[in-house]
């Protein structure tokens, strides 16, 4: 078994935990059998993606690989909404669509992407998608204006300000930059070897991260797979309110995210099944609701010391900028230990 750290991850952020699941969906998901995801003992706990062959060249190249399948002109990021709208087919937040036939032809596109990639059995392009959300046509305000934002995922945080959106302004770049690295400089970069934000230009102000850490600099291979964690995290659609998002605790677009973090090693079908529970969930509450009197569910509890949980990390989520397209952002993890032993 071969150990892929990636040792720049710091636990605090949410950047490296997302980081670590999307690796593992991409190798996964490009033929690496046997992928676990652990994470390291002692002070500087690190995530760790573990295989029978996971040397730093076969993980570089399948992550090049998939970039590279991603970046091409005929996949799905590069599907525009309207053959005179460049924005992104499937992105999740998107400006007003007015008309009747404007939400057709909308409908109508994205259903053929999903019959294309259906077809061609790419569970995980699916899998983000879904998890991604869409634009909401079903939800309504008072003033009978369409809320489209309701039916995204609170984890995506590309900001909306002068017509940006996920897959157009996040998504394609990163993978025009990825597919451009060889695989040694992709390990390299996941590894913490190297640090390059092609995209953000190196910039201490980047906002590569899209909200999963501080502006600055964020090697473009970690913030690929970041962006692909968002597939491990399900959403449920309501017909009263926001999506209810995997991993995601509040109203509306504040609130806390909050991920495990684990003893022993675990498959991504584990993962997926922990993050979208409702012990995770009650427990990650943990002081933030009145009405409980600041217990911890002991059930809870229970159940994640079962799963080999050792704590669970939450981040508050704050808003920056103008309240027209803030820029939401998770902030430094706080610890909530288990008690596992």
């Amino acid at each position: 078994m071969n150990n892929f750290v990636l040792a720049a991850a710091d636990p605090t952020t949410m950047l490296s935990h997302m980081a670590l699941y999307g690796l593992a969906a991409i190798v996964e998901d490009g033929g690496l059998e046997g992928v676990r995801l652990s994470w390291s003992g002692g002070m500087s706990t690190r995530p760790v993606l573990s295989a029978p062959q996971a040397t730093p060249d076969v993980i570089g190249e399948l992550v090049r690989a998939h970039a590279q399948r991603l970046a091409a002109p005929d996949a799905w990021p590069a599907r525009h909404v309207s053959d005179s709208e460049s924005r992104g087919l499937m992105s999740p937040r998107l400006g007003v669509i007015t008309t009747r036939d404007g939400w057709r032809s909308f409908q109508a596109r994205r259903h053929e992407v999903l019959d294309q990639l259906t077809t061609a059995r790419a569970l995980l392009d699916l899998r983000l998608i879904a998890a991604l959300g869409e634009p909401s046509y079903w939800r309504f305000n008072r003033q009978e204006q369409r809320l489209q934002d309701d039916g995204a995922s609170r984890l995506e945080m590309q900001p909306r300000n002068q017509g940006s959106e996920f897959v157009g302004n996040r998504l394609r770049p990163l993978a025009a930059a990825v597919a451009a690295r060889t695989p040694s400089a992709i390990s390299d970069g996941l590894q913490g070897r190297n640090l390059r934000d092609e995209i953000g230009k190196d910039s201490p102000t980047s906002r590569t991260s899209t909200g999963f850490a501080s502006p600055g600099p964020v090697d473009n291979a970690v913030a690929w797979c970041a962006l692909w964690g968002i597939s491990q995290f399900p959403i449920a659609y309501r017909t009263q309110g926001f999506a209810d998002t995997s991993g995601h605790l509040g109203k509306g677009t504040a609130g806390h995210f909050y991920v495990p973090v684990w003893q022993g090693a675990w498959r991504t079908a584990r993962l997926r099944s922990v993050v979208a529970s409702g012990p995770l969930r009650r427990f990650a509450e943990h002081g933030l609701r009145p009405d409980r009197s600041g217990l911890t569910d002991e059930a809870a509890r229970e159940w994640l010391r079962s799963r080999g949980v050792s704590a669970v990390v939450r981040f508050q989520v704050k808003r920056f900028g103008s309240d027209s397209a803030p820029e939401r952002r998770a902030m430094i993890g706080e610890l909530l230990k288990t008690g596992i032993r």
